[in-house]
């Protein structure tokens, strides 16, 4: 997505000024209000649905790995779309992309909020992605046209503050509407924050182009989507059905590790790939974007997994679910904004070491939380879990795109997005897979209350399992055998939840090494924004 010094400009329309011009654009700080905006709306959905997972299983009688898929469907698309709709913002204009694709996005999400089905709800959720991956390459490609070097850390930092903000709003948000409504108002919220978004975007956002608009890389686009929704799918099939070495698993993920294997030597002999090999030259661009891509990969994953543990364990509403993750946000906020001045003083590597160790801390304390653990602790984890994810953010998407020439900004910032969100889409799977596998293998046939047609079904999560046991009390079984029965199942649920966290911490500890052995020290006083002289 290369932008040449010969962008054009618009006759008419929002007041744009050069790229280069010493001040920045003269709307800068509204731009970047909005392009802030348009995150939190986009990564909200990759959260919002966490607390309506327990009621989207009840109404539409979804099963564990269909659940998943509401999930990563979003994700997915919204990941192996980055890169084509960065290439659109050049070619068609960043303002228009950015319209169309929360146009899109808003669409989406109503039909979406209707859904009948699982089916329908993991199309719409697929096509709220494709909507919304205009915005994290399009939205700082815009941003690093609108600011300064000088200003540019401090502007990706508050831009990275509204992401980590939105993904852990989202439990609250939907807590709070699926206090008073159905699980589709966690869907349909989207609809006017997209609808302001759009209309802030054509009345602020200086229309920018490239003069000479590099070709679609069709060949990249494909070979990404299939390459990614390949992997996903075996490892989230795998997860439901407790064998990996059935065709309908091991096939898919080695399809898709070949296809990313096929994707890397294309893209190497493209003229205009869509993933510039180029930039994993650099240390500091592959370690910062590895290390987002773990950060994700465990937010997510462990988010995936606490929503099930509020609600279905300790028996806490969709409300109380959301209110509960609230002192995550806090912390993930507070920290997010306090990361970049923290990364001038102790430097990128220190900083996001200390937040994926909190993050691995977070983990720990929640593999050892059960039925009856104090709120108070409850709330402490997700204290400590919050504040690592927002310390780590903006350090590490800044040493990232600081190696990036101007002139490859959009593609490095798609490259740094599609990694992160891969991680997301990734966690939940992966970490959703365990969580299954560990739990049907502990759980077993709950006494003799399953036969073994029935495991397969009704055993796949605990959700599964207690609208199973509540149906057999209604029909005169031995309350005493399902009151152990259900016991077992929730101390199986919390045997699966410590496998899987502490894999989540084992990522942390990696990610932790590799902030310390290739991302920037502490600065020099003459060096510029975090360390790069």
């Amino acid at each position: 997505m290369a932008m040449t010094p010969r962008d054009t400009e618009p006759r008419t329309g929002p007041p744009t000024v050069p790229a280069s011009a010493p001040a920045g654009h003269p709307r800068r700080w509204l731009i970047l209000l909005v392009m802030s905006l348009c995150m939190f709306v986009a990564t909200l959905d990759n959260t919002i649905l966490t607390v309506a997972l327990a009621p989207i299983q009840q109404a539409l009688e979804a099963t564990n790995g269909e659940l998943q898929w509401v999930m990563d469907a979003y994700a997915l698309t919204f990941a192996a779309l980055l890169f084509t709709a960065g290439l659109l913002g050049d070619r068609f204009g960043r303002r228009w992309v950015l319209a169309a694709g929360l146009l899109v996005f808003l669409i989406a999400s109503a039909f979406a909020s209707w859904s009948a089905d699982p089916a329908q709800l993991i199309m719409g959720r697929a096509l709220m992605g494709l909507g919304a991956a205009v915005v994290p390459g399009c939205s700082m490609a815009v941003i690093i046209d609108a600011f300064v070097p000088e200003e540019r850390p401090k502007a990706i930092a508050l831009w990275s503050v509204a992401t980590g903000v939105g993904i852990a709003a989202g439990p609250v948000v939907g807590g709070a509407l699926l206090a008073s409504f159905w699980w589709g108002s966690a869907l349909l919220v989207n609809v006017p924050l997209a609808l302001v978004a759009i209309v802030l975007i054509v009345w602020l956002v200086p229309q920018r182009r490239a003069e000479h608009p590099v070709p679609l890389d069709l060949p990249g686009m494909l070979l990404s989507i299939l390459a990614v929704g390949s992997l996903v799918y075996g490892i989230i099939a795998g997860g439901e059905g407790g064998s990996w070495i059935a065709p309908g698993v091991a096939g898919p993920i080695a399809a898709g590790l070949v296809l990313l294997v096929v994707l890397i030597l294309v893209e190497r002999r493209s003229d205009n790939p869509s993933i510039d090999p180029e930039l994993f030259r650099s240390a500091r661009f592959t370690a910062g974007s590895g290390v987002l891509a773990c950060s994700f990969f465990v937010a997510m994953g462990v988010g995936f997994i606490l929503t099930f543990y509020l609600q279905q364990v300790r028996g806490n509403s969709p409300v109380e679910a959301g209110l509960l993750t609230l002192a995550y946000a806090v912390g993930t906020t507070v920290a997010g904004a306090k990361s970049s001045r923290l990364a001038d003083r102790m430097g990128p590597s220190a900083t996001v070491a200390v937040g994926m160790a909190a993050m691995g801390a977070g983990c720990l304390a929640v593999s050892g939380l059960g039925e009856h653990t104090p709120v108070w602790i409850v709330e402490l984890t997700q204290v400590v879990f919050g504040a690592g994810f927002g310390l780590t953010l903006s350090p590490a998407m800044a040493v990232a795109l600081a190696v990036v020439p101007d002139a490859k900004a959009g593609a490095g910032s798609a490259v740094v997005n599609t990694v992160r969100h891969l991680g997301s889409a990734l966690g939940v799977a992966v970490l959703g897979a365990v969580l299954g596998v560990v739990y049907r293998d502990r759980f077993g046939d709950g006494g003799g209350l399953f036969s073994h047609t029935q495991q397969a079904a009704e055993t796949n999560s605990l959700g599964s399992t207690l609208l199973r046991l509540a149906h057999l009390g209604s029909t005169g079984h031995d309350p005493q055998a399902l009151a152990a029965a259900a016991a077992h199942a929730k101390d199986s649920f919390l045997a699966a939840m410590q496998t899987a966290t502490w894999i989540g911490a084992g990522f942390c500890l990696m990610a932790a090494l590799i902030a310390l052995r290739w991302l920037p020290g502490r600065p020099s006083r003459s060096a510029g924004p975090h360390g790069r002289r």
